[in-house]
């Protein structure tokens, strides 16, 4: 805690200094009266929002304010960031006087360029991409894959942290009749429906209660889902929180895949539907146990996996001969840049598994980018995503 405590006074003092130095290379009107104090008035209000955000971090009993850190971030940093880059490049015009004996601000124009269009593509994530749904298409071929089932379409949805919506039902209802026009057979979510707390989901279960799918909606839990970072009074009141997201999600008509699975049946062909709780790797807390969750992992049926973390893959790929896990929870960071044939991401420091289709021998995986967002209200590229994958039987 005190190594992140320097951290943050250290940034706050950087911000403090860039502060100084834009406000040199500003007009001599602007270092004078009421500008001057509306300017500094700005900056100031800037400082108090970083140290609410600081605060935020090391008390989580602030749930008011916690629940909006999202934006608390986004707003920080859309001006923070900006600032940075304007510094980092403007004081090389010193450099260039130096070597020409010449007061030229080529990279203070550079610098102020760059600055604002980081600001607009800020601006653009939060208010257009965040909100910008997407359908990816995939298909998954498999020799095992029962005749009355090639064909069989499944919708994925993930990380729906509904508590970044903000009481906003109508794009929720975008993105539910979206999924009801591909006339899913089977509609599977995987994990992080809530951000903190159970009763997130209040404002939007009519909304959400209406997705459909001919085989049923099924879920699973996310890291987030458990309540892990709220500092709660007590137990009970945890695990009352648990249950009451496990009874939303059935009142809604939802099946809990509470490291169990179900199977679908059509005519004398079956295929399995299986799911975990929350696997993950420090400091994410792993509650899934594959094992338990399907008694016959290398039997001959098609198997489906929801697991949220795509980390659990490894476990996957080791101990079973599933043929399709459906995961999320990386949401690509939400920033992906086309990048020749794929995308790059920051996402890609932090696993193998991070975005969309991967394959090993016969086992696939697919990463949904998720809907909702988590710590910054941003995206850009890895835009709200629906997966609809269709089963297609491989012959021999």
């Amino acid at each position: 805690m005190r190594v992140s405590l320097l951290i943050s006074t250290l940034l706050l003092i950087i911000n403090i200094l860039c502060d100084i130095y834009i406000a040199k290379q500003l007009p001599s009107s602007f270092r004078k009266g009421v500008k001057r104090c509306l300017l500094w008035g700005v900056n100031s209000f800037i400082y108090l929002l970083f140290i609410i955000i600081i605060l935020l971090i090391y008390n989580k009993n602030a749930y008011i304010l916690s629940s909006n850190i999202e934006l608390l971030v986004f707003s920080f940093f859309t001006i923070s960031f900006p600032k940075l880059i304007f510094i980092l490049i403007s004081p090389l015009d010193y450099l260039l006087k130096y070597m020409t004996n010449k007061k030229i601000k080529v990279f203070t124009t550079v610098g102020t360029i760059l600055s604002f269009s980081l600001i607009a593509t800020l601006l653009f994530g939060f208010i257009y991409g965040r909100k910008k749904v997407i359908c990816n298409e995939v298909d998954i071929f498999a020799t095992n894959l029962p005749v009355s089932f090639d064909g069989y379409k499944i919708v994925q949805i993930s990380d729906l942290h509904l508590k970044s919506f903000y009481g906003d039902t109508l794009f929720l209802s975008r993105m539910v009749k979206t999924i009801n026009d591909f006339n899913p057979d089977i509609v599977c979510i995987t994990g992080d429906i809530v951000s903190l707390k159970a009763d997130e989901i209040l404002p939007y279960k009519g909304v959400l209660s209406l997705i459909k799918a001919k085989d049923g909606v099924f879920s699973v839990l996310g890291n987030h889902d458990y309540g892990d970072y709220v500092n709660w009074k007590s137990v009970e009141e945890k695990q009352n929180n648990f249950n009451n997201l496990i009874d939303y999600q059935r009142d809604m008509g939802w099946g809990v895949l509470d490291n169990n699975y179900t199977f679908i049946n059509k005519g004398n062909d079956t295929i399995s539907v299986i799911g975990v709780e929350n696997w993950g790797k420090p400091p994410f807390s792993q509650y899934g146990n594959l094992s338990a969750s399907y008694p016959t992992l290398f039997d001959d049926k098609f198997k489906i996996l929801l697991s949220h973390n795509p980390e659990h893959w490894e476990e996957v790929l080791d101990k079973s001969n599933i043929n399709l896990t459906l995961s999320g929870h990386t949401h690509a960071m939400q920033l992906k840049i086309p990048f020749k044939d794929g995308y790059v991401s920051p996402a890609s420091l932090r696993g193998k598994w991070w975005s969309g289709l991967y394959k090993d021998g016969e086992q696939y995986l697919y990463v949904n980018d998720g809907i909702g967002c988590t710590l910054f209200t941003f995206r850009m590229g890895a835009f709200p995503e629906i997966t609809v994958i269709t089963l297609k039987r491989k012959n021999e």
